[in-house]
């Protein structure tokens, strides 16, 4: 199987409800055959509109982090996907059967892609793919493994958009990060 074959599997994927406010499954962007792959929880409002992972403010923050940390625009040292591929609308307390039944197609990617670094964004991507209750601030500056790949756990770009954007006082943080998976 290949990744358009995956994502044409999930486009039509009905294991839960989050189908119903789907108007397109979020796969995925970027590189991928990059060494890192950039994993967050699930597809917002903009994303569930254009089909694209990180399009909305996150979206632009995310961009400011890897032109940080990188010193590029383009998505050619990284591939940035969701653990969930439909739409969780804002506010929705995320439920463990959606992330469950989107772990197989996040596992069939992860071995597709085979990063040699995945970056998590945010507390419940990472809480959740490294089985831990701990809070992104305490999981940070250490190397996870994960499926065979290095994780690195960093803040969430939708936290960076809530308290400043790129002057945020933990953005920064991230970048260094992202830095540090590049070189992981």
């Amino acid at each position: 199987m290949n990744l358009q074959e995956l994502e044409n599997i999930a486009a039509k994927c009905e294991l839960c409800n989050l189908y119903k406010g789907r108007n397109k499954a979020v796969f995925a962007k970027g590189n991928p055959e990059a060494n890192m792959m950039i994993c967050g929880m699930c597809p917002g409002p903009d994303e569930n509109r254009m089909g694209s992972p990180f399009v909305g403010k996150a979206g632009e923050i995310l961009d400011a982090l890897i032109y940080n940390a990188f010193g590029t625009r383009d998505y050619s040292n990284v591939y940035i996907t969701n653990l969930v591929k439909c739409f969780v609308p804002p506010g929705q307390k995320l439920e463990e059967v959606w992330m469950c039944n989107c772990l197989p197609y996040f596992m069939i990617q992860l071995g597709i892609v085979n990063p040699r670094t995945i970056i998590t964004l945010g507390k419940d991507v990472s809480n959740f793919l490294l089985d831990s209750t701990d809070s992104v601030g305490s999981m940070r500056n250490r190397t996870h493994r994960y499926a065979g790949s290095k994780i690195i756990v960093t803040y969430h770009p939708s936290y960076l958009a809530r308290g400043g954007g790129v002057n945020h006082k933990d953005f920064g943080k991230v970048v260094q990060d992202f830095q540090k998976a590049g070189v992981e």
